[in-house]
């Protein structure tokens, strides 16, 4: 291997590392926060989804992983929630118009949209960043309805 290529190759591998250790953190320094007021945020979250939806969300699934802090951090105290929930298929209307009045709350809300995408017919994903670092996904899912995802920023535990 060639110097220049050896260069290159630790370059793309120590960018690769910095990509996995910083998954999980925010842009700005870890706050510390109970997990019990990180769930209620990421419920929230889910429940303004359902609210423009029209339907009620199925299956909640809140679940606290361990996450890589801002600085490099990794400790038992740190960590992230996900939410994960089922929506029914709209009624009377298409999954992809359900999709643009969520995508268009987001927006009017700030929130950075980033991912927008037809998938198939009547298929969709989108999804987006809060202010304050939550991230959100809405697809459509198999065979009908729809996956609601919210993950948390990263947390330290008090």
């Amino acid at each position: 291997m060639t110097p220049r290529r050896t260069t290159r190759t630790m370059a793309a591998l120590l960018a690769a590392t910095a990509l996995t250790l910083t998954a999980c953190s925010g842009d700005d320094d870890m706050q510390a926060k109970p997990e019990t007021d990180v769930n209620a945020v990421v419920q929230q979250h889910a429940d303004a989804v359902a609210v423009i939806a029209g339907q009620a969300l199925q299956n909640p699934s809140l679940t606290p992983h361990g996450c890589t802090g801002p600085n490099g951090q990794i400790s038992d105290t740190i960590y992230t929630v996900q939410g994960v929930y089922n929506l029914p298929a709209p009624t009377g209307e298409k999954h992809l118009d359900v999709i643009a009045r969520i995508r268009a709350d987001w927006k009017t809300k700030g929130y950075t949209i980033t991912d927008d995408r037809t998938v198939a017919a009547d298929r969709g994903v989108a999804a987006a960043k809060t202010p304050d670092g939550y991230k959100l996904d809405v697809e459509t899912a198999t065979p009908d309805g729809f996956a609601v995802f919210v993950d948390s920023p990263c947390y330290e535990r008090p």
